[in-house]
């Protein structure tokens, strides 16, 4: 992304989302947090620059105005404050930053939706060792997306989808920051790959995994709350290994909680587009709405600082 349309980008999304802290003409403050929470909490930026930045984020501000150090502090603004990735620990999220802390109202829905959301993981005979996110949809069901079930299956003419010889396909439940647990369910195979929809269905051994995330609401419109819960993965293909760390603190494939807003909602071409923090690991991930807890959507896309697109399945 060019520097203009990073600046640009940011610009926008600060003012669309009006933080209270700029909304009250004041600075965020400094908050302590421990090695864990790193991510989730002090923006590490000096009080005379948040000072300096506030005071110039009038709406009348254009994007070329900003010099690169104030860009810089406020991408860190926007992924501390605005979008954060929450890690997740003992099946619940850390605390949220001031923006976001109405989470904590609607923790208990959150949490049953982290509990049903998984890994997929694989053993033999491609190179990666995981490859993308699930959520049980349906008894003994897990949904992800199409692209992810092709890194270890295919279609075979006469005989469906099927999983590559040697190859051993598992959904983890756990994955969090600093736990050595796992809550590995065997995939028996594939139960359906959707032809139109970056969608795919993978058949779980009977009777280990969790009950379903219950489907969500057809009439929520735009700036609604939403999380994205998954596991986002270190990608320097198609993201700059910089703003990487800056958002993640150089903690991948570990699960995470990632707060945005719906953006657009094209109900016709069932698109949902938000704008929560996301990196490639997160292909498959369920998108909850943060009131009722549901689930709206299938999360396959993104672009840094622009947008993201899910299967809009409410």
């Amino acid at each position: 992304m060019r520097s203009d349309d990073r600046s640009r980008c940011l610009l926008d999304l600060v003012r669309r989302d009006r933080p209270r802290w700029l909304q009250q003409g004041r600075t965020i403050a400094r908050r302590e947090v421990t090695k864990a929470q790193e991510s989730v909490g002090a923006t590490g930026i000096g009080q005379d620059e948040l000072v300096a930045l506030t005071e110039r984020l009038s709406p009348e501000l254009p994007a070329a105005a900003l010099s690169p150090g104030e860009v810089d502090t406020l991408e860190a603004i926007v992924h501390t404050e605005l979008r954060p990735a929450l890690l997740v620990q003992d099946g619940t999220f850390l605390p949220p930053p001031e923006e976001w802390r109405h989470l904590e109202t609607y923790r208990a829905g959150i949490d049953r939706a982290i509990a049903r959301t998984c890994r997929i993981e694989t053993e033999g005979g491609i190179a990666l060792d995981w490859v993308g996110t699930g959520f049980v949809v349906a008894p003994d069901l897990v949904a992800t997306n199409r692209h992810v079930v092709q890194e270890f299956a295919s279609h075979e003419p006469g005989r469906g989808w099927r999983i590559h010889d040697g190859v051993t396909v598992r959904a983890d439940f756990r994955q969090e920051i600093g736990s050595t647990a796992v809550a590995d369910v065997p995939v028996t195979g594939i139960w359906g790959v959707h032809d139109r929809f970056d969608i795919a269905i993978l058949q779980m051994r009977p009777g280990l995994c969790p009950s379903p995330i219950p489907a969500g609401l057809a009439n929520l419109a735009a700036q609604r709350d939403v999380v994205v819960i998954g596991y986002p993965a270190y990608d320097s293909r198609r993201n700059d290994a910089a703003v990487m760390d800056r958002i993640f603190r150089g903690i991948y494939n570990v699960k995470r909680v990632q707060p945005g807003r719906i953006m657009l909602r094209d109900t016709a071409n069932y698109l949902l587009r938000h704008d929560s923090s996301t990196l490639g690991g997160n292909s498959g991930s369920p998108v909850i709405d943060v009131r009722t807890g549901r689930l709206i959507g299938i999360h396959f896309r993104g672009q840094y600082l622009r947008w993201n697109d899910a299967v809009d399945i409410s």
